[in-house]
């Protein structure tokens, strides 16, 4: 199986890419491709651990249930019932 690289820009930042870290082209391109995939992994790790942590804080919180529909609590809230 191979990779067909059609753009000069992409080409030549891969030849840098292996001639500054002493790796074949194959090489280069499988080490870039796995820290991304790992930059992605983390990224997505922090994002879910924010909301995690969003959840807690807002579990927090009691719930109020005073029977109004969402119409009429805002019609309520602005002075409109």
């Amino acid at each position: 199986m191979g990779i067909l690289v059609r753009d000069e820009k992409i080409d030549r930042q891969v030849r840098e890419l292996a001639a500054k870290s002493g790796k074949t082209l194959q090489g280069a391109i499988g080490q870039a491709v796995e820290n991304e995939l790992q930059r992605i992994d983390a990224r997505r790790e922090q994002v879910e651990k924010a909301f995690r942590r969003a959840q807690e804080r807002l579990t927090a919180f009691p719930v109020i249930d005073d029977g109004l529909s969402h119409k009429e609590f805002f019609d309520r809230e602005y002075g409109d019932a």
